[in-house]
């Protein structure tokens, strides 16, 4: 169940992110940010009063710090999706899935040979998903360290979020939404210029935020009944979700390689729920 819930979220965080993108790419960047934060904190109330036994305070603080790192994952991540969307997205997906695979191995989960042989498999699968973002004459540096960035962002965001208590679930996917919202609102306030994104952006925004908040449920669920190791690079095959969304939606081709890395990521799918 926990692997479906994982592979759940993968595919609303695909969406999320290619809406994402396509709204970075029709406002100012501040502006798209201001908006998702604040309609990504009104759409995960509802699931916090409805679905979850218990409020426990502790956690919906832990879910603030972690939406904190969250945040600035996003961030980073507009920006590369503004300028490389095909190459920053394999990037962040790698970086944020092997953080909370080490800390997962580090602190006690156990893999067996197969579930090992496919969280490697999966990590080479997002990178091959996007094959023709890795031209030397394409790809930019600043693409990856803003893939870096938001990749780190995410994968400690991951981490801390896995330290809730299962009954408050999800507490911390509002604490983690409502507190960089917050914090974003208030420097939106100081700014000298309205900090309001254009009415082209807006549906992608509320698309972007709606889905985030959904995948992030399922993802807390994940990792409340099964192993952050393998729950993380699940959820972090969404860049497979996003270049075939490109695919069909830009126009941007697809490769031998990206057909190979999305055989590979449903190997490491296979390979991972069997064993």
């Amino acid at each position: 169940m926990s692997n479906t819930l994982a592979l759940s979220s993968a595919f609303l965080w695909g969406f999320a992110a290619f809406f994402g993108g396509q709204a970075a790419r029709r406002s100012n960047l501040f502006a798209v940010l201001v908006l998702d934060q604040a309609l990504a904190a009104l759409f995960a109330l509802p699931f916090a009063f409805f679905l979850a036994e218990s409020f426990i305070f502790r956690d919906f603080l832990i879910g603030g710090i972690s939406g904190i790192f969250g945040s600035a994952g996003v961030a980073f991540f507009y920006l590369g999706l503004r300028s490389h969307m095909v190459a920053v997205a394999p990037i962040t997906g790698v970086v944020g899935a092997i953080l909370p695979v080490i800390w997962g191995l580090g602190v006690g989960d156990h893999l067996s040979v197969w579930q090992f042989i496919g969280v490697a498999l999966g990590l080479i699968s997002i990178l091959l998903v996007s094959g023709s973002g890795w031209r030397g004459s394409d790809l930019k540096f600043g693409a990856i360290i803003n893939g870096v960035l938001a990749g780190t962002g995410f994968g400690f965001g991951y981490i801390i979020i896995s330290t809730t208590d299962p009954i408050s679930a999800p507490w911390p996917v509002l604490g983690a939404r409502l507190l960089p919202a917050i914090v974003v609102l208030l420097v939106a306030a100081k700014m000298p210029w309205p900090a309001i994104a254009s009415s082209r952006a807006r549906p992608f925004i509320a698309g972007a935020s709606f889905t985030d908040v959904l995948a992030a449920v399922l993802f807390l669920e994940a990792l409340n009944i099964g192993l952050l190791s393998i729950s993380s690079v699940l959820s972090c095959l969404h860049p497979a979700v996003t270049v075939l969304l490109a695919r069909f939606f830009l126009r941007e081709r697809v490769s031998g390689g990206q057909a190979i890395g999305l055989a590979v990521a449903v190997t490491s799918i296979s390979m991972i729920t069997v064993g």
